[in-house]
């Protein structure tokens, strides 16, 4: 693995024809015990090729558009420049899994401001769950601690416990996109399901999280919830 901030000669965004299948993870965190952390626990993983780490953000950002990442991972501060990285992520592609310090409901609250696509807890950190977090990540779903999932879908319907008569003009097909999102599914599954292409089950997917004025699916399901528009089956929110 290569050292924080220098790009190795010839490298490019696109991949070789050698790691077909290597994800390549960038890790922004300005504490260097986190940095080295995370790049000494993904070595022990086969399914990434490449890690980079960065000290701070906008450093992160300018190599994005060179270094074309799979995942970047980050810490769960709603502040401006985390909100700039991750919109960078989204024009160019790649997924954004936030690292939460702890389950306390101030860390809650700023984890539900920043738009990931995936959160896991650094309580909860080990070799197994990176792993399973950026394997959950990279097949389309939402990687997402209880304790997170819980207290967003608790925010939502103490916010507004009764339904509104608002309308929110989902398709038919949308309607059952919604409801595959609160069952867990990922876009492949969903597809698989509607019996449709992965590019249109992705189509629906961002026309619902659009239509219902949401950030990410995860609150989707959740305001979906609150409004009535699918049951709750008292699973987690995954």
């Amino acid at each position: 693995m290569r050292s924080a901030g220098v790009q190795a000669p010839g490298e490019t965004g696109e991949r070789s024809a050698a790691d077909p299948a290597g994800l390549r993870v960038f890790v922004v965190h300005p504490h260097e015990m986190v940095r080295c952390g995370l790049e000494t626990m993904m070595s022990d993983l086969a399914l990434v090729e490449n890690v980079r780490v960065f000290g701070d953000v906008e450093t992160a950002r300018r190599r994005l558009g060179l270094a074309h990442p799979d995942v970047l991972i980050c810490r769960g501060a709603a502040t401006d420049d985390i909100r700039d990285l991750a919109l960078t992520c989204q024009e160019q592609g790649t997924k954004l899994l936030s690292l939460l310090e702890g389950p306390e409901e101030q860390q809650l609250a700023l984890a539900s401001e920043v738009p990931a696509d995936g959160f896991l807890l650094a309580a909860d950190l080990t070799v197994e769950s990176l792993g399973e977090s950026l394997t959950r990540l990279t097949s389309g779903e939402m990687p997402l601690p209880a304790s997170l999932s819980r207290w967003l879908l608790g925010q939502l319907r103490e916010g507004a416990p009764h339904r509104t008569e608002r309308s929110y003009s989902l398709t038919p097909r949308e309607s059952e996109t919604l409801n595959l999102l609160s069952k867990g599914l990922s876009n492949k599954q969903i597809a698989r399901s509607l019996h449709i292409s992965q590019h249109g089950a992705k189509r629906h997917v961002a026309n619902v999280i659009a239509k219902l004025n949401c950030p990410n699916r995860t609150l989707a399901v959740a305001l979906a919830l609150r409004e009535g528009l699918i049951e709750d089956s008292g699973d987690d929110v995954t």
